[in-house]
């Protein structure tokens, strides 16, 4: 820091207590040493990125001959706050103002008081949970930076957070604030609580509800504690929604007690927070031996004879011995499920080319339905038409939209032909060809749909991929899982703030759970808000599982699980 100096400035003016020094007049003596930063000003050698000590004896002048004062204290105290705030590029001075006509009747040569003012960096934590808490925050900072002796630096964001203490009462709404003050941390305090009462604030139970919140948090690198201040904050170090947003607008404040930056405690909190030991999570599920299924065992696949569905569904229960049906769509499977109607359905999940089928992932987390079992199956797509017919002869193919995507390549070496997706499944298209008897039409379909359905295989192998697979799944309407099963899935949404996945996800970690998948899907209706759908390794028999869970439902918002199989 620079040291610019102005030494003995002559100043008559009238300040005393005798009352002729009012009126008579005399002589001052004022020197001034003024701490600044000249980086720029050498740099650019421009007296206009400096402070202009001319004009600064100038404002000295005026107002000592302006303003009339019975201490040289007063001042003194006056004429440095007035600098500090006039001249915003000094951040200290020095400042001495001797009297060498002072009325004491003494050999001497002069009397004077020097004093060091200067700009405190300070760091406030604010909070509301009652009424409009946006507005409540706003005005609150509105009111900071309107305060004599204060400039607002910067505003972090404004976070949901959680009640401590005292718990029955709404989520608060909680920022961080940096200033630059003249105010010593009492007066501080007072101006902080005036603003306070101003938007109503009262105190009637301790970490109760309230309009306004403001504590000092930092001042400098301040340590101190009376019967009404303690800088810094004795809990800040304790909490997450004082030091997150902290973290965000002033990362390498330090904390003068611990002698760690803010970030370095924000991260500690957060490592603290995800190796807290939590009770296991009663899920409600039961550990059975093996599936039960008979004769009279109904079974729901998705679209229609002759699909994909009704494949996984033999590979996985067999060719017989339970009653199946096909259902048009997705919900309809979930449905009969969820009503009893059905024991079992087989619905998609997942394909090695196009990914998640995006409809069941939509619709897992609103019916009552769990994933017991899954079934992966080798999808070799033909290209179906009616006996007699050639590939020449074909301008429009049926089939379902994921089987369409997962024969791009084809389509864009018969540009004559025009997919057509149906909602129902591959097999469905295949139906629609016989249904129409058109030798324009063909169809995208397993090669077992051509002998159901009395088709021709024009083309064999039209899928992009040769080694494409489909995840299916199991599901059933009670919460049930086979003791060796070894993979859980789940949904969850977590709060719209930074760090929120990462310390859901962290806890699978902490309990040496291994994460085999993570999806995000946008929350139908809400705009800009996302489900997430993870895939876990583990058995919810397990005490690691249950405790990893219960940690993760106490961050997330709507966790489900979606079972275990």
């Amino acid at each position: 820091m620079d040291r610019v100096a102005i030494k003995n400035l002559e100043v008559f003016a009238y300040h005393g207590v005798m009352p002729e020094e009012n009126i008579v007049g005399q002589k001052f003596i004022i020197s001034v040493d003024m701490y600044v930063d000249n980086t720029k000003a050498v740099r650019d050698d421009e007296i206009n990125k400096a402070v202009n000590y001319a004009e600064v004896s100038e404002f000295i002048k005026s107002y000592v001959e302006n303003h009339t004062y019975k201490l040289i204290e007063t001042l003194a105290e006056r004429l440095a706050e007035h600098i500090l705030l006039t001249f915003d590029r000094v951040y200290n001075l020095v400042i001495e103002i001797a009297k060498p006509w002072a009325p004491v009747h003494m050999p001497l040569d002069t009397v004077s008081v020097k004093i060091e003012r200067g700009w405190h960096i300070a760091h406030l934590s604010i909070g509301s949970n009652m009424g409009d808490k946006e507005a409540h925050l706003d005005k609150a900072v509105a009111a900071i930076d309107d305060c004599l002796g204060i400039q607002l630096m910067r505003v972090s964001d404004y976070i949901v957070t959680s009640p401590v203490g005292y718990t029955n009462q709404d989520d608060f709404l909680n920022a961080a604030v940096t200033i630059r003050t003249l105010l010593s941390p009492h007066k501080l305090l007072d101006t902080i609580h005036g603003i306070e009462a101003d938007d109503g604030r009262v105190r009637d139970i301790h970490w109760g509800p309230r309009t306004i919140d403001i504590d000092i948090i930092l001042y400098d690198d301040l340590i101190m504690g009376d019967e009404e201040l303690i800088i810094p904050h004795k809990e800040a170090a304790k909490r997450m929604f004082v030091l997150k947003p902290l973290a965000q607008i002033a990362p390498y404040a330090i904390h003068p007690v611990y002698n760690k930056t803010v970030q370095q405690l924000y991260e500690e909190m957060i490592e603290a927070d995800n190796l807290k030991e939590y009770e296991p999570l009663d899920t409600g599920f039961f550990a059975i031996d093996m599936l039960d299924v008979n004769e009279d065992t109904r079974i729901a696949y998705f679209g229609v004879e002759g699909t994909y569905s009704q494949q996984a569904m033999e590979d996985f229960f067999g060719e017989g011995g339970y009653v199946s049906y096909a259902l048009p769509k997705f919900t309809d499977v979930m449905e009969a499920v969820s009503s009893g109607e059905a024991d079992y359905g087989v619905i998609p999940i997942e394909n090695s080319s196009t990914g998640g089928v995006t409809d069941i992932y939509d619709h897992m987390h609103e019916y009552d339905i769990y994933i017991v079992g899954s079934q992966i199956v080798k999808i070799e797509h033909a290209l179906l038409g009616l006996p007699g017919s050639s590939i020449e002869d074909i301008k429009t193919v049926y089939s379902h939209n994921q089987g369409i995507r997962q024969c791009g390549s084809f389509f864009e070496a018969h540009p004559h032909i025009t997919p057509v997706p149906v909602s129902d499944s591959t097999a469905a298209g295949a139906k629609k060809v016989l249904s129409d008897n058109d030798y324009t039409q063909g169809a995208i379909a397993a090669k077992r749909a051509a002998k159901l359905y009395g088709l021709q295989i024009i083309k064999e192998a039209v899928n992009d991929l040769t080694n494409n697979r489909t995840r299916f799944v199991i599901i059933s309407g009670k919460k049930q899982y086979v003791s060796n099963s070894g993979r859980i899935s789940l949904s969850f949404e977590v709060k719209h703030e930074s760090g929120a996945l990462y310390k859901m996800l962290s806890h699978f970690a902490n309990y040496g759970i291994n994460l085999e998948k993570i999806e995000s899907r946008p929350i139908r209706l809400r705009n800009w808000e996302y489900r997430f759908f993870v895939d876990i390794a583990g058995n919810l028999g397990m005490q690691s599982v249950k405790s990893a869970l219960a940690a993760v439902n106490e961050v997330a918002d709507g966790m489900k699980i979606l079972g275990n199989y």
